[in-house]
């Protein structure tokens, strides 16, 4: 039998490691960024349920104890959420897009329902464009998320 000089080697390679997934720096950025907004907000949250909002009774007029329960909540979901991103997991995807979505409709209902809620964000500086910048800096990172869901990255 003949050996071809030309073949590809048929010995096992172990000196080669597999090759270790960084973490993208955005990743590390959204995720620092989302840790303090979270801890900020349960704070912010826990403060209003206790009387003492901070900034004071004036500084969230039409805040009632159940807006104070639902931010709470949506900052404890949030956790999972960004967790599963930070580990490149690809369900953050799902769970950063729901917390989205409950968000906004939350927030349409309540804008729809309660005066106070939308006389709120009309005596606001820059009330409602504080909001169109929060939902573009959101859907800014479902489109990220989704980018390394595609590309891979995300398993």
């Amino acid at each position: 039998m003949e050996s071809n000089p030309y073949a590809a080697p048929r010995s096992a390679v172990s000196d080669v490691t597999p090759e270790r997934r960084r973490r993208p720096v955005l990743v590390w950025i959204i995720t620092i960024l989302m840790a303090i907004g979270i801890v900020s907000g349960v704070a912010t949250s826990i403060a209003g349920l206790l009387g003492n909002p901070i900034g004071g009774p004036q500084a969230n007029p039409g805040m009632r104890w159940g807006d104070y329960l639902w931010a709470t909540a949506l900052s404890a979901a949030s956790i999972p959420a960004y967790v599963q991103l930070f580990r490149l997991k690809r369900s953050a995807l799902p769970w950063v897009a729901w917390i989205f979505v409950a968000a906004v409709a939350a927030m349409f209902v309540n804008l729809g329902l309660r005066p106070e809620y939308r006389a709120m964000f009309e005596q606001m500086p820059g009330g409602y464009l504080g909001i169109l910048v929060g939902w573009a800096v959101n859907l800014a990172i479902i489109g990220y998320v989704w980018r390394l869901r595609a590309k891979g990255v995300l398993q």
